[in-house]
């Protein structure tokens, strides 16, 4: 396996184990890789993150004097990288599009971890799978980060394991809906996020929620447009902290229609703020986060339920007590701690 050429020797019975391994998390997916390392180092793990991307040409200037420093730009981003990937004894490589950088020298052991396109779509493209079925292939361990990714992480590594994404309750603002009542689709209009359930919703809430409602989406997805014609108020897409501010103002906010909480649905159970959608089977443990219903006509029902008394719905799902149970960092780091105990040890 991978992971032995650079197992630590085994510590004699009763001497002190040798230390921990250091771990570089490569790149990123909705903040996982950020999280992860946060808590991480917040309990005492040699952890670190390299997330730059590759300098951008634009707003250098041409001739002679902007190749040298598109060049010199470069040369300092391969450095810095390179000289993070010398520093560890583990690679933790957040998603299968960048198995790229495992694939140099010096040999590092690597945890490939994918998170949604790169192993649900990417996989299957003939011009795309040789490359993340390697990364598979010579991984020390494979990871998925939504329960919908079993069936493909696993064809593609049958150890494959499930690690919840770790929402960051730090960074989440207090629920606090707007004077107006205010419903949110929190995802994009985009097939992978269930789109045409999403613009059925969109088409049947204006005549059934109170006059008044603002009924708002992102504009962003292919069937953004569709959205807006449907009467969905469309806002930019937004930096992060703004975004988050803008799911707490919502007296009830809509999920993808996939079945799956991506990160942005569990920031929303997070906050508090009552969430509206149907989970797959089977995907997720104990008493529901969200206000469930398979068909179109059930899940605007449930939209109207939650805008009935958001409060008292807000109370009964309890949704930041369910992430705390499911899906907190430390619950996440203490998996990986684990895990990468194992890698190390060349199990």
């Amino acid at each position: 396996m991978p992971g032995s050429q650079t197992a630590p020797r085994v510590a004699a019975s009763g001497s002190r184990p040798e230390a921990e391994a250091k771990v570089l998390h490569l790149y990123d997916a909705a903040d996982v890789g950020r999280t992860l390392v946060k808590y991480g180092r917040k309990d005492g793990h040699p952890w670190r993150q390299f997330n730059r991307t590759p300098p951008a040409d634009s707003g250098m200037p041409v001739g002679a004097a902007g190749k040298s420093r598109r060049l010199m730009a470069g040369l300092s981003w391969q450095a810095g990288r390179a000289a993070g990937i010398l520093r560890a004894d583990l690679l933790h490589v957040h998603s299968g599009s960048r198995v790229g950088v495992v694939r140099s020298r010096p040999y590092k052991p690597f945890v490939l971890h994918f998170h949604g396109t790169d192993i649900r779509t990417q996989y299957y493209d003939p011009a795309r799978r040789p490359a993340i079925q390697w990364g598979a292939d010579h991984a020390a361990a494979v990871l998925y980060s939504t329960p919908d990714l079993a069936e493909h992480a696993q064809a593609a590594h049958p150890g494959a394991r499930y690690l919840p994404n770790p929402v960051d309750v730090e960074e989440l603002p207090p629920w606090a809906p707007v004077d107006r009542p205010r419903v949110v689709f929190a995802s994009r209009w985009d097939g992978s996020k269930g789109g045409q359930a999403q613009l059925q919703l969109a088409r049947s809430l204006p005549a059934v929620v109170v006059p008044g409602t603002e009924v708002m989406g992102l504009d962003w997805g292919a069937e953004a447009g569709k959205a807006a014609a449907m009467g969905v108020q469309l806002v930019p897409k937004m930096a992060k902290p703004d975004y988050l501010r803008w799911l707490a103002g919502a007296h009830a906010v809509v999920g993808q229609s996939a079945g799956i909480l991506a990160m942005s649905e569990l920031q929303a159970v997070a906050i508090g703020a009552p969430v509206v959608m149907q989970l797959g089977p089977g995907y997720y443990p104990g008493p529901s986060p969200v206000l469930q219903a398979d068909t179109i006509d059930g899940l605007a029902a449930q939209v109207l339920t939650a805008l009935a008394d958001p409060p008292a719905v807000s109370r009964a799902l309890d949704g930041p007590g369910w992430i705390n149970t499911y899906h907190s960092p430390e619950q996440s780091v203490r998996q990986l701690v684990g895990m990468y105990r194992d890698v190390m040890a060349g199990r």
